[in-house]
């Protein structure tokens, strides 16, 4: 099977890249996600609550309309000493090491650069196993992941945490998946340049079509369509995802609008060589 995407084909790949999200199957399954998620329902793989609820299927709020814009509801602090964000560290199916390792991830303060005293962890986390990771609520750092079988990733919080909370999986991409990208691309994408993966969500952490997306490190720009990347597109399909490979090493602000000309909350983070920087934008 061959796929052609901005001018590249790329063969023997169901997907390049999973940017998609999926924290249940039914409404039991958010139920068992905490108390941040009660009264919530299962709609197309993410737990979503009521309008009238206290946040949202991240414990984000609950999406209204003002003036046409789209307004989060911040929920309430945690009182706790810490609060859980759970994810798992994931491999694009058909990428995975023949003897997989496990990940070593742990939580950083933003001006903790080098992770020096990590608030979190390390811990090693196997790949496709959820995992909670105990931190300060209102914490808005990033996690660093390791592994010798893929790329490094820098996973920065487009909000704060103040509730248990459930992530996106991280896909880990692989020497060999930014190989293909390249091909997919039909340009040269350097490893020793940043490579960015950014999803546009609404309240609810449902990906948001339609919306264009400015780096003002700039580099290589690319909306992943069914997991593809395609560079001819110039606003996010429904995954309503973004890439951006070859970013100059630096930090770099992230801008996201709307078609109805709303900004999402701008993000600013870092790109290193050999390593992924993800993040998500919320209204």
């Amino acid at each position: 099977m061959a796929f052609s995407l901005g001018g590249g084909v790329l063969s023997g790949c169901s997907v390049l890249i999973d940017v998609d999200t999926k924290q249940c199957t039914t409404d039991a399954d958010c139920e068992a996600l905490g108390p941040a998620f009660v009264g919530a329902t299962c709609e197309a793989d993410l737990c979503v609550l009521p309008a009238a609820g206290a946040g949202g299927s991240d414990a984000g709020g609950a999406p209204g309309m003002e003036d046409d814009e789209l307004v989060c509801e911040t929920p309430e602090k945690s009182t706790e000493e810490r609060v859980k964000y759970t994810f798992a560290p994931i491999y694009v199916v058909g990428s995975e090491p023949d003897d997989p390792e496990p990940f070593e991830i742990q939580a950083c303060l933003p001006g903790d650069l080098d992770c020096t005293s990590p608030v979190y962890g390390p811990v090693m986390v196997n790949a496709g196993e959820p995992k909670d990771f105990l931190v300060p609520p209102g914490f808005q750092g990033y996690f660093f992941i390791t592994n010798k079988d893929s790329l490094d990733a820098l996973v920065f919080m487009g909000r704060p945490i103040l509730q248990d909370t459930v992530g996106w999986n991280v896909t880990m991409p692989t020497p060999t998946l930014v190989k293909q990208l390249s091909v997919a691309t039909s340009e040269n994408v350097d490893t020793s340049l940043g490579l960015i993966i950014a999803v546009a969500r609404d309240c609810d952490a449902v990906p948001l079509e339609g919306v264009k997306f400015t780096n003002s490190k700039e580099g290589l720009q690319f909306y992943f369509v069914n997991n593809f990347p395609d560079t001819s597109l110039m606003e996010t399909a429904a995954q309503g995802a973004v890439g951006f490979a070859n970013v100059p090493i630096s930090t770099t602000t992230l801008r996201a609008q709307l078609p109805s000309g709303q900004e999402l909350k701008e993000v600013i983070i870092r790109v290193k060589p050999n390593t992924a920087s993800l993040v998500e934008l919320f209204p």
